[in-house]
């Protein structure tokens, strides 16, 4: 049976599961593309190669089931890797037998068909399980398996002349079956992953150049477990996934990232050598980036505030960092005389009806070095806003934050604009940019958000302040619109995809509705009103509105309501995380920001 799946960050996740007539396996099928066509490999009960091939981009042509034509004719057990190699396939099997290894270059016939070819042993290699391979380049590829005394082989293979490299161990890892192995994106680096040893049923991978460092290899969470192969398929330029089955039987998912999240702007950006500005790119952005965690409540309805009405992130600030989120907004308050984020109906929070505390600022700034100093490539916006001088004065706000992150890690603005600033300056920095109308300080430039400003950073963007979906959508067609040909030197434009609670449903949506303070009936009605209005905390809504905004963002840029005048730099989003990383390297990669 075959599913369909998309990108993460995809509204069309899965196709309904459609049944091959007649086909039947013991063993994991493999996929793989080759000249524009899909190719869908298993091992049929009687041990020959059976494929199908996709007649459209959403279907296959179950109507034709073909046998690979081997010339042997031998069985072949266990299961089998498929790699394009130029303009050929090359498949690795096992033989129906304890120990032979295979492999056979796949060549194609004018209508996508397999012409005949020869299965050929590899070496004198042996081997409990079948082989993985995959192509490093245009003419070699990479075969790697559990050999002697259970720890990991490979070998490499010239398709033009051939020729096979000497065999080499891999690593010190041992291993019940043969690692999958995977090419990321546009290197010569591979990605290895396998189950452990004996009655170890965790996953383990390594990074090609990890395997040099003999202190071990990276497990994955306890709750990925399996008896058998995985399987790694690529996704996209940016994704790749993972297929097995695991201790309960059951198939399983899960997305890895064809980069690495927290040095994506070295990998792909190269600020050190590049020549654009943050205007040229988009990076993600977090709003009230701070709020993953509800520490405390304020304000004089105190009562009402909990974590559906104030939490706007799942992952703290280190975890955001190292899912690539490159731009944060935060708000600064005091409390227990301590500094936390805080999200508040006002600046003050004496003042707001109501309001919440969030993550620790120094737990924030210590973040921030610690990232910094371990990728020096990245380029980090902080931006504070919404003060209260009273409550958190701001030059003791300044000095915190330049003893715990640290002042060689702190931009210094010595520009009078955003724009002037190439990326190679920005480099391994965070910019601290303060949303107020004097700021002598150059470690904290002035950001604004206004039509026209003097400030450093001007956020160009549109509010829309609303829990339906259908007016975010048009709040900001017609902010882009409106954008054309009225940018400047300063401005950074900010795609504010938010949807917010509405004024009655914020104080209602998921209390407890156990405050001593208020009377019990107020408590049932406050239960009542949320069945009949089927009221949503903010993470519902983000949840909810995050999925359209890809959908929106490729149709705007198709219909060319977005253009290289107005494109986006900033996603700036709630539930911030890989996702919104992912897209805005979709979108680099894409003619708009080339």
């Amino acid at each position: 049976m075959l599913s369909n799946l998309g990108k993460q960050y995809d509204t069309a996740a899965s196709l309904p599961i459609i049944h091959i007539p007649g086909a039947s396996s013991a063993f994991a099928p493999s996929l793989q593309a080759l000249n524009g066509r899909l190719y869908f490999f298993w091992i049929a009960t009687n041990g020959r190669i059976n494929y199908i091939i996709n007649k459209t981009d959403q279907e296959f042509d179950l109507g034709n089931v073909y046998e690979v034509p081997f010339t042997d004719q031998q069985k072949v057990s266990l299961g089998i890797s498929i790699t394009a190699i130029g303009n050929q396939l090359l498949l690795a099997t096992h033989a129906d037998n304890k120990e032979t290894l295979l492999y056979a270059l796949l060549q194609t016939n004018d209508d996508g068909s397999l012409k005949p070819s020869t299965l050929q042993r590899i070496q004198k290699e042996k081997s409990k399980n079948y082989p993985h391979v995959t192509a490093v380049n245009a003419s070699i590829a990479r075969f790697c398996w559990q050999g002697k005394n259970d720890l990991i082989y490979y070998a490499d293979f010239d398709v033009a002349t051939g020729n096979w490299s000497e065999t080499k161990l891999k690593g010190n890892s041992q291993t019940t079956i043969s690692p999958a192995i995977h090419k990321i994106w546009n290197t010569e680096q591979l990605f290895y992953i396998w189950r452990g040893y004996k009655k170890d049923t965790r996953m383990y991978y390594r990074m090609g150049s990890d395997f040099d460092n003999q202190r071990g290899h990276t497990e994955l969470p306890t709750y990925f477990g399996s008896d058998f192969p995985v399987s790694v398929c690529k996704v996209d330029e940016n994704n790749f996934i993972m297929a097995y089955t695991g201790l309960d039987h059951n198939l399983y998912l899960s997305n890895f990232s064809a980069y690495q999240p927290a040095k994506w702007m070295e990998q792909l950006v190269k600020p050190l050598t590049n020549k654009k500005t943050l205007k040229d790119i988009v990076i993600p952005g977090s709003h009230d980036a701070g709020m993953s965690v509800l520490t405390a409540t304020g304000g004089q309805q105190k009562g009402t505030i909990n974590e559906c009405n104030t939490l706007t992130q799942a992952l703290n600030i280190e975890q955001q960092l190292n899912s690539g989120i490159r731009m944060f907004d935060f708000r600064a308050g005091t409390y227990n005389k301590m500094l936390y984020t805080k999200h508040a109906s006002s600046d003050c929070m004496e003042d707001a009806l109501g309001g919440g505390y969030g993550e620790g600022l120094r737990n924030i700034a210590t973040a921030l070095h610690n990232f910094l100093l371990t990728n020096k490539q990245e380029i980090v916006l902080a931006t504070f806003s919404h003060f209260c001088e009273k409550e958190t004065p701001l030059n003791s706000l300044k000095d915190s934050l330049i003893e715990w992150i640290g002042p060689e890690l702190i931009f210094t603005a010595n520009q009078t604009a955003i724009g002037q600033v190439l990326l190679s300056e920005l480099a391994g920095k965070v910019v601290l940019s303060f949303e107020v109308a004097e700021n002598p300080d150059n470690r904290f430039p002035a950001c604004s958000i206004a039509d026209k400003s003097g400030a450093f950073i001007n956020f160009r963007r549109a509010y829309a302040a609303t829990n339906n979906m259908t007016a975010l959508i048009e709040k900001e067609r017609a902010f882009f619109v409106a954008l054309n040909n009225t940018l400047n030197n300063n401005d950074l434009v900010r795609l504010d995809w938010q949807l917010t609670q509405s004024n009655d449903e914020a104080p209602l949506i998921c209390n407890d509705f156990e405050d001593e303070k208020i009377h019990p009936l107020v408590n049932g009605a406050m239960l009542l009103t949320n069945l009949i209005r089927k009221n949503k905390s903010i993470m519902d809504h983000s949840l909810e509105g995050n999925k359209y905004l890809p959908v929106k963002l490729n149709e705007w840029i198709k219909n060319n309501t977005i253009n290289k005048q107005n494109k986006p730099n900033i996603l700036y989003v709630d539930v911030a995380g890989a996702w919104i990383t992912d897209y805005c390297i979709d979108l680099l990669r894409g003619e708009l920001y080339r």
